[in-house]
């Protein structure tokens, strides 16, 4: 379904020379005539001294429209379809944008213009609950019984290749092919097949970046094991919804004093030790409570140049995938309350000594998100660890656990 809202301006100016100034010219018809590709339909009726008309497409943003497609016709009429080069999407909102033009493009009317919102297609995507760092990505297929695969990406992903279908099958048909290298046991279509799904379905993602661009897609699928050859049909068209995260910042005005209280070494097996360090958090509100992490200086600057804040949002996503589907911020003894003297050891962070490290507190809401600013701490641990073997990234044991989580979330 398709809807429309018709806006009109008309002007009855005289020009510099005295002539009358063009009417705006009146559209009738506003359509999407064909799904596949998305194709809208526009008509509109004579206007009195027009000799052509100017035509303009724009996606509708909660910023600046971006202009689709653009153009001049002496016809009354004009159909706009979806190209590589100006691709229309489904569910989303366009404005198209009419003025009438005289023969020596002297005169010009005012722009009518009409509201459009594209159908869903065969696949109906919808983003909800849209934070710095996650959101609900939901499906709703027309035909509830159509197998379909559906996941997120960051766009660019998306981007490099030329067409839709060499995205699928290099990508998409990469992602289980690797997964079928991993588990020779599985093939890969066999992976796909249970990783796809039918009817109504949503999932919540975690690991989005704030102020970095997405691609939410589905297209449906059948399998033909039998036919080793080609296996996977794709059967409706490569569905996609691009959205992007909002940049984070506070939203409360907490504030921690932090201080290194000691450090003592603690043996972890024979030959092997660490370094644990006491901390002394005081928030100015007791109600807040705050997360304790730690980075060293070398991983900081190669790895997240330096934002601590990108570190922060990496290691909250850990936490989540290492606790599993049971893990829940609002109970968890991760966060602290109150003014307390805190080892890092007792929350998984084994330091390596004399290192440089930057000590962060910032404050977390019962669904993960960071809240307050981050109050920083530069020390140098002690030197007395033995510790063998370090982590090329985090010198936290869970780090390495660090990963996809479901089909959904791809990189």
């Amino acid at each position: 379904m398709l809807f429309a809202t018709i806006g009109l301006w008309s002007c009855d100016e005289s020009s510099d020379d005295g002539a009358k100034s063009i009417d705006s010219p009146k559209i009738v018809q506003s359509e999407e005539i064909l799904d596949n590709p998305i194709t809208l339909s526009f008509s509109w009726e004579s206007v009195s001294n027009a000799a052509k008309y100017m035509y303009q497409l724009a996606e509708v943003n909660d910023s600046t429209n971006k202009v689709i497609v653009s153009g001049t016709t002496e016809d009354l009429s004009v159909e706009i379809a979806s190209t590589d080069e100006a691709e229309l999407m489904y569910s989303k909102e366009y404005v198209f944008t009419l003025k009438a033009v005289s023969a020596d493009g002297s005169l010009m009317s005012e722009p009518a213009e009409v509201h459009v919102t594209t159908s869903g297609g065969a696949i109906a995507l919808s983003i909800e609950n849209l934070t710095y760092r996650s959101a609900v990505l939901k499906c709703t297929p027309v035909d509830k019984n159509m197998l379909y695969q559906y996941a997120q990406i960051p766009v660019e992903t998306y981007t490099a290749y030329d067409s839709d279908m060499a995205f699928i099958e290099d990508y998409d048909f990469g992602y289980y092919k690797a997964m079928s290298a991993a588990m020779p046991w599985i093939k890969w279509y066999e992976a796909m097949e249970a990783g796809s799904v039918k009817g109504d379905d949503s999932y919540e993602t975690r690991m989005l970046k704030p102020g970095q661009t997405y691609m939410l897609y589905a297209y449906g699928v059948e399998f033909n094991s039998d036919d080793t050859e080609n296996p996977v049909s794709v059967v409706t068209p490569l569905i996609k919804n691009i959205f992007t995260t909002p940049k984070w910042k506070a939203t409360s005005n907490c504030t921690f004093d932090a201080k290194i209280e000691g450090q003592d070494v603690v043996v972890y097996q024979p030959g092997e030790t660490y370094v644990n360090v006491k901390v002394e958090v005081t928030p100015s509100d007791n109600n807040m409570r705050y997360y304790v992490a730690f980075v060293d200086k070398k991983t900081l600057e190669e790895t997240y140049k330096g934002d601590f804040y990108d570190f922060i949002f990496d290691v909250i996503l850990s936490e989540e995938q290492y606790g599993g589907e049971y893990f829940d911020w609002a109970t968890t003894s991760m966060l602290s309350s109150g003014k307390a003297v805190l080892d890092s050891k007792d929350f998984g962070w084994r330091l390596y000594g004399s290192t440089d490290y930057k000590l962060m507190v910032c404050g977390v809401d019962n669904n993960g998100l960071v809240v307050t600013e981050a109050a920083t701490l530069d020390f140098t641990t002690i030197a007395e660890s033995s510790t063998a073997k370090k982590t090329s990234l985090f010198a936290k044991e869970f780090m390495h656990k660090k990963m996809n989580q479901a089909t959904q979330d791809r990189k």
